[in-house]
């Protein structure tokens, strides 16, 4: 008798499992009924491997039959992971309350005006300087802001007042422009992370393509959800959209997260270094959340650690402590708003003079625009807990 191999009988439900499974890996259909987020808040992804271990390769087939012997972040895996994403249908919308903004409404309680040009003089009266008489005092360096209570004109130039018996020739200022950013009010917990576009965006098909130029292009603060990531080397990638992935440094991140230890139902905040954002919680619900600017790395880089606000003031003027007026590294604010002191000198705060927020800018403290600082100085109580933390997978 012959012998021969036997061909053991297929159910047709398990061919069809076959043939579907087959799909997956080649046509990527998803398999998932939601997306996920890889790798979840707070853990470290594996550095890239290559696509062979052990001299197996990685193929697609591979990924799919026996992924534990593939590397968390090799090629294939990743392409198979990003094949398995599907987007929730309709995108959920998040849970925000529309503030009612009237658009010429005054965001500061002052009007403040940058020294643009150094040394100014301040005279008691235009008439003193016209007459040759010694200035009352001299602003000599650094960054300098003033607030302006008034405008006089006096034989033909005009003069600002900026404090009582306190004139400046009005050349020498420029009055500043607050941001009008404002973040946003949750009425119910975020399903997903969420982010603000930080600058102008297209977005690439996947992690570390070139942009899609038929893609829709990001404007800076554009709320955005985010509904996946993938970490490739140095980067994170973000899925905001189908076939639309951003890199980390495009956008401003905020994740629900737990509170730390013994804060309980009360009232916190949760700032992020890493992606210069902050957020409000009772509990466990986040309430508000926005952008922020924090201390730039080096000297002036926002401590972290768990504090409490210990003081609040409604404005006050602030400058270096550890200079004097004569050093370029010298500045001077006059009258910034809705201050919260949480760490010593550091302080949530108004930051009247920049549009930078989602970026690092300031000296040391965590600046707000004028609205979001407001509504947090409103919400805020001394003796709230401020966490201050750095959420970065590379390390600080």
């Amino acid at each position: 008798m012959q012998r021969g191999f036997v061909v053991p009988r297929i159910s047709r439900r398990v061919l069809f499992c076959m043939l579907a499974a087959a799909a997956v890996v080649v046509l990527g259909f998803p398999l998932t009924a939601a997306a996920t987020e890889y790798p979840p808040r707070g853990s470290v992804a594996e550095p890239l491997s290559p696509p062979a271990i052990n001299g197996v390769v990685c193929t697609p087939g591979r990924v799919w039959r026996w992924r534990q012997s593939c590397p968390g972040n090799g090629p294939a895996t990743t392409d198979y992971r990003i094949s398995h994403i599907r987007l929730p249908d309709p995108l959920p919308e998040l849970p925000l309350v529309e503030m009612e903004v009237d658009p010429e409404e005054d965001v500061v309680p002052f009007t403040f005006a940058y020294v643009r040009t150094l040394p100014l003089s301040i005279y008691r009266h235009p008439l003193e300087a016209a007459l040759g008489l010694p200035p009352v005092r001299i602003l000599y360096s650094g960054d300098q802001w003033v607030s302006v209570d008034g405008e006089v004109e006096y034989e033909g130039a005009r003069w600002y007042q900026i404090n009582p018996s306190e004139f400046v020739s009005a050349d020498a200022l420029a009055i500043g422009r607050p941001s009008r950013f404002q973040g946003v009010y949750l009425n119910e917990q975020p399903a997903y992370s969420f982010a603000w576009i930080n600058r102008l965006t297209r977005p690439a098909r996947t992690p570390q393509a070139a942009p899609d130029e038929s893609a829709p292009l990001y404007q800076r603060y554009q709320l955005v959800t985010i509904y996946a990531q993938e970490l490739r080397g140095d980067e994170i990638w973000y899925l905001i959209g189908p076939e639309q992935w951003v890199e980390q440094s495009h956008v401003s991140r905020v994740t629900v997260d737990p509170p730390p230890a013994g804060v309980g139902e009360g009232r916190w905040i949760e700032v992020d270094l890493f992606e210069q954002t902050i957020a409000l919680y009772q509990g466990t619900r986040m309430v508000y959340a926005t952008l922020i600017s924090s201390g730039r790395p080096g000297s002036t880089w926002t401590d972290s650690g768990v504090f409490r606000i210990w003081l609040k003031l409604d404005a006050g003027k602030m400058s270096n402590p550890d200079v004097q007026d004569g050093s370029p590294a010298w500045y001077y604010l006059e009258d910034v708003p809705w201050t919260l002191y949480f760490n010593g000198p550091t302080a949530l705060h108004t930051a009247y003079w920049h549009d930078a927020f989602g970026f690092t800018r300031s000296h040391g403290c965590v600046n707000l625009a004028p609205r979001d600082a407001e509504w947090i100085y409103h919400w805020a109580s001394v003796g709230d807990t401020v966490w201050v933390h750095n959420t970065s997978p590379f390390g600080e």
